[in-house]
């Protein structure tokens, strides 16, 4: 009963400090000390001694100091939901009594995989920036996978069904994956562009890190590739799409990303070699955060553009 009628008393806004629910909102949207400290233009110390003094408030740990950053506990996910209704209450407050009109303002966190936000993110969101320019994006590019339910994200672009609970998802597609090859690399080869899957034999081939695609796709197709066939190889896709541009070979890409390069050539334009389903995914408070829902809804809108 003493320990929550404690925590009843941290949270009245009479008995605590405003400043401190601030720091505590913008060290979860960002995860970081600097970060939170730049967005609320204070020091880094000062949100520090915030996240300290509410956390003596609560009684609580409402962060796990982990490498680089601050991670949510599930306590924290829990009081964050109400800290940012009140944090863009206040702001929203603050520019109404200066006669802005702010529209769509604060952070928003994206994650996807390297090779999408390369390739693909800058474009989707370059209309939505110039169109709201008072809202922030953060894009996480990581090819494992961020929780949304601890905050290290607000939306995620994802290539698989999720399976956390209280999350929004919509599947919009999916990816289609090509093979292609730089113009330059029939230049320095004089090697012809194969017509076939058998002429790739004797091509230089580009693939991951185990081949094991590039394999199973010989095997598909009654071509003989092995690992050592595969003469480029790297865990990361946007390593083996440069390696493709600098015409060291022929290797894999996204068919709509490898197509609006005019410096590539499509190898057997109506076979493609894989294909991923495209989910954009939300944590459960979307509705409840207007910039959140507008960032949701544009990716939607034009990442259709994007995938098959």
């Amino acid at each position: 009963m003493e320990k929550n009628r404690r925590l009843s008393d941290a949270f009245d806004l009479a008995a605590i400090d405003w400043a401190l629910i601030r720091s505590f909102a913008a060290v979860v949207r960002t995860g970081n000390l600097t970060r939170a400290a730049k967005l609320l233009k204070i020091t880094q110390p000062t949100v520090g001694r915030h996240i300290r003094k509410l956390e003596e408030l609560t009684g609580e740990v409402l962060f796990d100091r982990i490498p680089g950053g601050f991670r949510p506990t599930e306590r924290a996910t829990e009081l964050f939901e109400k800290a940012e209704t009140l944090d863009d209450a206040v702001v929203a407050f603050s520019r109404s009594l200066r006669g802005e009109n702010p529209g769509l303002a604060g952070p928003v966190r994206i994650t996807t995989s390297h090779m999408f936000g390369v390739e693909v993110m800058p474009t989707i969101l370059c209309d939505l920036l110039h169109h709201h320019p008072r809202l922030e994006i953060e894009l996480s590019v990581r090819d494992d996978v961020a929780n949304l339910l601890r905050r290290e994200a607000d939306i995620a672009v994802r290539f698989f069904r999720p399976t956390q609970d209280d999350l929004i998802a919509v599947q919009i597609g999916s990816t289609a994956m090509g093979l292609f090859a730089s113009r330059t690399y029939f230049e320095r080869t004089g090697l012809a562009v194969p017509q076939t899957p058998q002429q790739v034999k004797g091509h230089l081939i580009i693939g991951e890190e185990h081949a094991l695609r590039a394999i199973s796709f010989g095997v598909e197709h009654s071509v003989a590739i092995g690992r050592g066939d595969v003469r480029f190889r790297s865990a990361s896709m946007p390593c083996q799409l440069a390696a493709v541009r600098a015409g060291l070979g022929i290797g894999p890409a996204p068919i709509r990303v490898g197509e609006r390069d005019q410096s590539l050539v499509r190898v057997f334009p109506d076979i493609a070699v894989a294909a991923f389903p495209v989910w954009i995914v939300a944590h459960d408070d979307l509705n409840r955060s207007p910039r959140m829902r507008t960032v949701f809804d544009h990716l939607v809108s034009a990442l259709r553009d994007f995938v098959d």
